[in-house]
């Protein structure tokens, strides 16, 4: 089969870790990078240029994957269908949002919702509402990890000082409605004096979060980067944006436990589903792939708790290193795919 994949290239991440695991699948495959197209040329030039992207290939795609694929008009997509009239129009939608609003509530898209053959929604309670709605072409897919990427890094003894912290935070900070938990949960850990350091980008004036801004490179990591922080952190901290949807966690998970990395992380709906946890008011055990909190009082417990067992805190790491490994890779999830198209 071969397959045209369209998505933001740009940025090193999940275009890529998808392109390359179908190539390791040993499919025929291109990538186009319509986010880098729409930065230069506009929404109307993209357009045009996509389409002439896809003419040109030396083969003929059984299957375009577009990777939420904002920059794309309705009618460019129904262009696509009339150049390869059996090919599979496929959408991964790694959100939750369009804009300020969530998915299923902005009718605007829609229209181009339902041109898809299938639209997968890597989180399960966004694919949920959308099947309320009636899309019956809706279905859930996970992220996942890409152990080229995500997998344990060599660190050299500078990296190890450098990085080395009782507790790492990586993401995004500033007072949008995606994330409200952010700012207040790092505060109370930074009040309560424990060893944390932070990295990622800010929006919002860094004055204003005057007491994590201290504590943060203000440094984004990916890929390599990400897992030799992960690994030189004793606690990596989740703080996931959605408790009430189903697998609203961050795709940060599966990169953290890739590498090895021991995470603790807010809990969101159906987590335990997936992974193997401590449920409310239940011990933490050794034979869990991460550890969740229930609030903030209780986050700070277990901080406490976790850095005092070392022991306890490395093997739950590798429980959930193994468990990616088997389960939570992209090449997994692409399968899943296949099979949904045969």
């Amino acid at each position: 089969m071969n397959i045209a994949i369209l998505g933001n290239f740009s940025d090193s991440q999940t275009a890529i870790y998808v392109l390359n695991s179908f190539r390791e699948l040993k499919y025929r495959t291109s990538g186009t990078d319509i986010r880098k197209i729409m930065e230069d040329k506009g929404v109307e030039g993209t357009q045009t240029i996509v389409i002439k992207e896809l003419e040109s290939l030396d083969f003929k795609p059984d299957m375009i994957l577009i990777l939420k694929g904002l920059e794309l008009k309705l009618e460019t997509i129904k262009h696509f269908r009339e150049m390869y009239p059996k090919v599979k129009i496929i959408n991964w939608f790694f959100d939750k949002y369009l804009g300020t609003k969530p998915i299923w509530e902005t009718d605007e898209y829609f229209d181009t919702l339902s041109e898809y053959d299938i639209f997968y929604c890597s989180l399960k309670g966004v694919a949920d509402k959308l099947v309320e709605k009636g899309f019956n072409n809706v279905k859930f897919l996970d992220e996942a990890c890409y152990p080229d990427f995500h997998g344990e890094t060599y660190m050299n003894s500078f990296q190890r000082r450098k990085f080395n912290s009782d507790i790492s935070f990586i993401g995004t900070i500033g007072f949008n409605l995606q994330h409200p938990l952010r700012i207040p949960i790092l505060n109370r850990v930074i009040k309560e004096g424990f060893n944390i350091k932070i990295y990622g980008d800010f929006v919002c004036d860094p004055k204003l979060v005057k007491t994590i801004s201290e504590v943060s490179s203000k440094e984004r990591m990916i890929n390599d980067r990400h897992s030799i922080v992960c690994q030189s952190s004793l606690i990596n901290l989740g703080i996931d944006q959605d408790e009430s949807i189903e697998s609203g966690y961050s795709a940060r998970l599966f990169r953290v436990l890739c590498c090895g990395g021991f995470y603790l992380t807010n809990y969101t709906k159906g987590l335990e589903n997936y992974f193997k946890i401590n449920l409310i008011d239940k011990p933490i055990t050794e034979d869990q792939e991460l550890v969740v909190y229930y609030s903030e009082n209780d986050l700070i417990n277990k901080l406490d708790y976790l850095l005092e067992h070392n022991e306890l805190r490395e093997k739950i790491a590798k429980n959930g290193q193994k468990i990616v490994m088997e389960k939570h890779k992209f090449t997994d999830r692409i399968k899943s795919m296949m099979e949904d198209l045969k």
